[in-house]
């Protein structure tokens, strides 16, 4: 069978979402050898995503000659995608998210993902170009598709809420990363030394990782930054590229009095480093106001770093009754500042036999043995 796969989000900073399409597709390939994959591409690969490692079924393939070159990626889809899925006679098409082109072929299985409702709950967040797309698109494409994949039990029960009038009334639910990569490592103390010199880290350190948005409420953990500094020698290290709309960050950091010595933004960081970091941070630490997965916590915790995380959302999920989680209900800062200093000094040990769930292969075969 041929399978039709928007892959805009590769021709972009390599995010939450394209990380799930590129797992899920590398491991729903794998165990379906006779499906070809067709990602079909805007724009050339954005330089953070590899082509090394796809199973030999997955095809990437840029359409972005003459006119196509200048389209917006929507303006693209529309036009290229229902032209694709007819040439290639293709039996499912899969979308990362949640925005089905019109006129694709009816008998065609149409299979979305939807990772969050941000753009209902936290919409003020969102650049008016996306504002837009979501508008146009979001809601139709809930209720129009055959299969909605959610990413977890949270983002599940918030699609039930919204949409109660939806063609898929069986929601599937299960996301995971990369365990090959998100691992424990041994670091030789040269490797140790390279990789702090290499970020500038010179004390232990806690550290963030998500796009650099109002939702992940980095200005809350920037602020409990004088106090820490004062009880603490911990640096914080930030690791995401900006989202969608500047959080004012810029302000508290230059503001008079504030440690900037004691916090490093890298931007973006290549997995390889990410998972050293991971390793040798006294704990992650994430204050955001929702999120429909909590990546960036899986990560942390598969890596055996323990994680200091809002009681929220979908990251109460992951770090539910978990050996190293720490959840934070509310945003009194003095209750954040303890709990960080307390986690960092004693580093608790992660259990990660409690993240077994959590594996690519074993969603897949659910997925496939339910849904197709």
């Amino acid at each position: 069978m041929n399978i039709l796969i928007d892959g805009r989000t590769f021709t972009a900073f390599s995010a939450g979402i394209s990380t799930f399409l590129k797992d899920s597709v590398m491991a729903w390939a794998n165990l379906h050898p006779s499906d070809i994959f067709h990602i079909a591409l805007p724009r050339p690969l954005h330089k953070t995503f590899a082509r090394d490692g796809l199973p030999d079924n997955v095809v990437l393939k840029e359409y972005s000659n003459g006119l196509f070159h200048h389209l917006p990626n929507l303006v693209w889809l529309l036009i290229m995608m229902p032209l694709l899925a007819r040439r290639l006679k293709a039996g499912i098409y899969y979308t990362p998210v949640p925005c089905l082109p019109f006129l694709l072929p009816r008998n065609m299985k149409k299979i979305i993902v939807v990772h969050d409702v941000v753009n209902i709950e936290f919409q003020d967040t969102m650049q008016w170009t996306n504002v837009l797309a979501n508008k146009l698109f979001f809601n139709r494409s809930i209720q129009k598709a055959d299969i909605i994949w959610t990413n977890s039990l949270y983002t599940q029960n918030k699609v039930k809420y919204y949409f109660p009038r939806r063609l898929c009334q069986d929601i599937f639910t299960g996301a995971s990363i990369d365990r090959t990569i998100y691992r424990p490592i041994a670091l030789t103390e040269s490797e140790r030394a390279a990789i702090l010199q290499q970020y500038g880290i010179t004390h232990p350190f806690i550290l963030f990782v998500g796009s650099l948005e109002p939702r992940k409420n980095l200005s809350f953990l920037l602020s409990l930054m004088p106090e820490l500094s004062k009880r603490s020698d911990l640096q914080l290290v930030v690791i995401g590229g900006r989202g969608w709309k500047n959080s004012k960050m810029r302000d508290i950091v230059e503001a008079e009095g504030f440690p900037r010595e004691r916090v490093i933004f890298c931007g973006f960081v290549p997995n390889a480093d990410l998972v050293k970091l991971y390793n040798l941070a006294r704990c992650f630490v994430s204050a955001s106001l929702n999120e429909g997965f909590g990546m960036p916590q899986l990560e942390a915790l598969l890596c055996g770093c323990p994680i200091v995380t809002a009681h929220n959302s979908a990251m109460i999920e992951v770090a539910a009754d978990k050996d190293g989680a720490v959840t934070v209900e509310g945003y009194d800062p003095q209750t954040w500042i303890d709990t960080i200093i307390r986690t960092a000094n004693e580093r608790p040990t992660v259990n990660t036999s409690q993240l077994a769930s959590y594996d690519w292969d074993i969603i897949l075969k659910k997925f496939l043995e339910n849904k197709l």
